[in-house]
């Protein structure tokens, strides 16, 4: 059976990743400047984004030793 469909398959493992608000402006900066039935789902994702809490901080995230793979090819 094949799928039609446009939307690519949800992965059943998503990774979770930090993105500053820098990163996040400069990106719906860009996706306003496309036709709005191509972006609206992907600015209505991110607009739901958790801020991070402050007393965590972003730097609990284990920086990857050189050599060391993170199972991406």
């Amino acid at each position: 059976m094949t799928n039609n469909s446009k939307e690519k398959p949800i992965p059943t493992n998503p990774r979770t990743f930090l993105l500053s608000s820098v990163q996040l402006t400069d990106i719906m900066r860009y996706l306003m400047t496309r036709p709005y039935g191509e972006v609206v789902k992907l600015m209505n994702m991110l607009t739901t984004l958790n801020q991070l809490d402050p007393s965590i901080g972003a730097d609990f995230v284990k920086k990857t030793s050189p050599g060391v793979s993170d199972g991406k090819k």
